[in-house]
């Protein structure tokens, strides 16, 4: 899409003049433009992606991502979300009130099995900022794995704990929360960091620390599940900055740095496109 059109319009702007919650509207915004100007043009760049494919997106949150794919030309598209009541009340109807089809279903990558329906249907799979947060990210891509058709390929997007906002102190909503690589403090500062924080969010941030993600535990748990690694970016500012906060922000990718010390480690975005064998 040039910018010609988009200044005209697209879907996620046609959206925006309906009767939904901001809060809506501008994560269909980000998830739809960055699956539009991002993900699938990367997809493209290897032929991993052309009209026809089947696409699931785990984490599919208001589905913005899938709703792009379909416009596109997607066959059929399945977005999975541990918040049920988040696909019911919102994903479903604004979707089918635009006219695109895709099917959403609450499921938990990890702790519930892959439905027979789903086993080997997809040519592409998205894990969008999602995989730091599962428990074990070895079980995640094997059950992934499960989903994708010989050839197939998962794409991952997270940024890796120890990148300056990789505790996602942000959720705090405090002063502290807003300071880039507070979370690797102590833990016990952080801990307390995280008391004065929204309640809401203070479990999930004792979680991301426990977990504490790198790009090197992604490398692992794909080889774990017999994935390959087609290609690995790194970001120092993440292209979704540009539709997270309707800034001109340009992304900012270290990739050619990657095998200088300390890159992958603070690399605000690690990204991979994971292949499962013919």
């Amino acid at each position: 899409m040039n910018p010609h059109q988009l200044q005209q319009g697209d879907l996620a702007d046609r959206l925006a003049r309906m009767d939904l919650l901001p809060r809506t509207i501008r994560n269909v915004r980000m998830q739809y433009r960055l699956a539009v100007h991002t993900l699938m043009p990367w997809l493209q760049q290897y032929n991993l992606w052309k009209p026809g494919a089947a696409v699931c997106e785990i984490g599919c949150a208001e589905g913005g991502v899938l709703a792009a794919f379909v416009e596109r030309g997607t066959s059929y598209a399945l977005g999975t979300d541990i918040q049920g009541a988040l696909l019911t009340d919102i994903s479903d109807p604004v979707w089918k009130s635009q006219g695109l089809d895709i099917e959403f279903s609450h499921h938990d990558v990890i702790y519930e099995d892959i439905p027979e329906a789903w086993q080997e249907r997809f040519d592409v799979v998205l894990l969008r900022d999602v995989i730091e947060h599962l428990d074990d990210a070895q079980i995640a891509l094997r059950n992934i794995q499960r989903l994708l058709k010989p050839g197939g390929v998962v794409v991952v997007t997270f940024p890796p704990y120890t990148s300056p906002f990789g505790g996602h102190q942000q959720l705090l909503g405090t002063k502290l929360g807003a300071i880039p690589f507070v979370h690797l403090l102590p833990w016990s500062i952080f801990s307390s960091i995280i008391k004065q924080g929204e309640p809401v969010n203070q479990e999930e941030l004792v979680r991301l620390h426990q977990i504490r993600l790198s790009a090197a535990d992604v490398r692992r748990a794909a080889a774990a599940a017999q994935l390959r690694v087609v290609d690995e970016r790194l970001f120092a500012l993440r292209p979704v900055f540009r539709w997270k906060y309707e800034l001109p922000i340009p992304s900012l990718e270290v990739s050619a740095l990657r095998s200088l010390p300390g890159v992958r480690a603070l690399a605000m975005e690690a990204a991979f496109i994971l292949q499962r064998p013919v």
